[in-house]
């Protein structure tokens, strides 16, 4: 609309101008005619009486006869021909022309004339010039609403689509042949691509968690059989502690990578919502075991007085899991303490800590710390950042190379 509206300006001023200036030309050439004419009439006869001359508003000067002081001034250095001077109060038309000889000034008082025509005339360029602008801005106005319409009713219908619907229509069949069909049908094109891709990645994640759980499952059953029918002092007793923990541990990552791919949907739809208290809770319960096999103080801190407030209970815990298994895994010794406030958690460790130059990478994908040779894909912390993401938490972290690390979940 602002361009249209600029394009009006441009043309509406050009033709303005243009207009004011070619009556000016046909104003000067019409008067210097007429005033030729009139000076050959007046030469001519024989009898030029003042009084006639000054009704008609005309002063005839010659060499010899005087001007009026009040005109003379125009006078001097006055080229032959037309000529048109504006001066305040009074407008003149001058014309001057050497007949038989004899040098003529005709002078032609217009003040009247002027005041009226011009100012008639300006009014009247002036209120076209801006009706002109006021119909373009208008124009452009309508114009704009009917680009855009088009564009405003694909966004709307987009914005309706949802994966879950199998039998759409096409949103192209809402459109006409035209450009913004075109557009619509390119849309659809790639939105299908989009929908097809994310069913099947929906349907494989679905039954490699279902064959995966089924087998940690066998696992973490026989170990538990196992560790029944063996005294706690039997060697093989560490090893199938040690296979059911790494099952737990695959169990945990299936379950986060899982509830990371559904994000949406948990994030509208939780399971189960808890207070951070009772979350914070379940994940000191599920890790102190690990902690005290490894000889490491683990400690669950409250340092506020906690709202009631809820969560979404899997993403938090999973977030809270990954962080303390992290501190588990770089950790030899000294403690680690779970930090809850009214408006954050914490994770607070003193193991080995992560360089400088890594620490704005850690929260990618497949990036993990290069201080002990542990088997891992460098997940975890991508896991809680895109679950902090799903649920407007931030996370943050302060670490000191040797002397431990500390991550926080604001809430």
């Amino acid at each position: 609309m602002i361009a249209f509206t600029l394009i009006t300006l441009f043309v509406a001023g050009a033709f303005t101008l243009g207009i004011y200036t070619i009556v000016h030309a046909m104003e000067d050439e019409l008067l210097s005619q007429e005033m030729h004419e009139k000076l050959e009439l007046i030469v001519a006869s024989p009898v030029r009486p003042n009084a006639t001359l000054k009704h008609l508003g005309l002063h005839l000067f010659t060499s010899t006869t005087p001007a009026d002081p009040k005109i003379s001034q125009y006078l001097v250095n006055l080229k032959p021909g037309f000529t048109e001077v504006e001066a305040s109060p009074s407008s003149y038309y001058i014309y001057r022309q050497t007949i038989r000889g004899q040098d003529y000034i005709l002078v032609q008082d217009q003040s009247m004339y002027e005041d009226g025509f011009e100012r008639n005339l300006f009014i009247a360029l002036k209120s076209g010039f801006l009706l002109t602008i006021l119909v373009g801005v208008l124009v452009g106005w309508l114009l704009a609403r009917q680009i855009i319409s088009p564009i405003i009713k694909l966004s709307e219908v987009f914005s309706r689509r949802k994966l879950g619907a199998l039998d759409e229509v096409a949103i192209a069949n809402h459109f006409p042949n035209d450009e913004i069909g075109d557009l619509a049908q390119a849309f659809e094109e790639a939105y299908a691509k989009i929908k097809d891709a994310l069913w099947r990645e929906r349907l494989f994640t679905s039954d490699v968690s279902h064959e995966f759980r089924s087998g940690l499952m066998v696992i973490s059953s026989s170990c538990e059989v196992l560790m029944q029918a063996r005294a706690k002092d039997d060697p093989d007793c560490e090893r199938i502690q040690r296979i059911a923990r790494a099952s737990m541990e695959l169990q945990q990552l299936i379950e986060s990578l899982l509830i990371v791919a559904r994000a949406e949907y948990t994030a509208i739809n939780p399971t189960k919502t808890q207070t951070l208290q009772q979350i914070a809770q379940d994940a000191f319960n599920r890790w102190q075991p690990a902690f005290l096999e490894k000889k490491i103080v683990f400690n669950l801190i409250s340092k506020d007085t906690l709202e009631p407030r809820l969560f979404n209970a899997d993403l938090l815990l999973t977030a809270l899991s990954n962080l303390l298994k992290n501190a588990l895994n770089y950790t030899h010794s000294g403690k680690v303490e779970l930090i809850i406030c009214s408006a954050s958690v914490s994770v607070v460790d003193t193991g080995v800590g992560i360089d400088v130059d890594q620490q704005s990478q850690v929260l990618k994908p497949f990036i993990r710390g290069n201080q002990l040779p542990l088997d891992g894909l460098g997940l975890g912390l991508s896991l809680i950042q895109r679950i902090c993401e799903n649920q407007g938490w931030q996370l943050s972290l302060f670490s000191e190379p040797g002397r431990g690390s500390t991550f926080t979940i604001n809430l």
